[in-house]
């Protein structure tokens, strides 16, 4: 089954699009420093500042393009499963009361749902590293 084509195609768009959401969420730490200083503050209990924004801005930039380009498969999508992950559980109020009625006093959050199946898409892309079509390999150039 692996072989068909579609499978072939089909973890190629998962790893791109997953790469590319990473990537756009380092764009977005170092265009709205403000928004992720509030943010980490908020889930995760934590203050930084502008310059800790931009550098993980960077870092997570640089693991996006890693995944896109299929490099270091265990260890960049081990990363991007990892901290989708803790994304994803520090929001757990926002996802078991995604319309307010428990704990977020009618503040609407059901946008968060969306991190369910993203998480599920890292771990399908975690699960599938093995997989090297259609990767950058820095000496043999691109592998289909």
């Amino acid at each position: 089954m692996k072989s068909d084509l579609s499978w072939r195609y089909s973890n190629f768009l998962l790893r791109v699009s997953l790469g590319l959401f990473l990537f756009l969420w380092g764009v977005d730490k170092i265009m709205a420093p403000a928004d992720t200083l509030r943010i980490f503050e908020h889930f995760y209990k934590i203050q930084i500042g502008t310059a800790a924004s931009t550098a993980l801005g960077i870092a997570e930039m640089l693991l996006g393009i890693a995944i896109i380009l299929g490099r270091w498969r265990t260890l960049s999508y081990g990363l991007g499963l990892f901290f989708h992950m803790i994304s994803t559980l520090s929001s757990w109020r926002q996802l078991l009361d995604p319309w307010g009625t428990i704990w977020n006093q009618g503040k609407n959050s059901h946008l968060f749902l969306a991190s369910i199946p993203v998480l599920a898409a890292f771990i399908v892309l975690f699960m599938n590293r093995g997989d090297g079509r259609f990767t950058f390999n820095c000496s043999a150039g691109l592998k289909k």
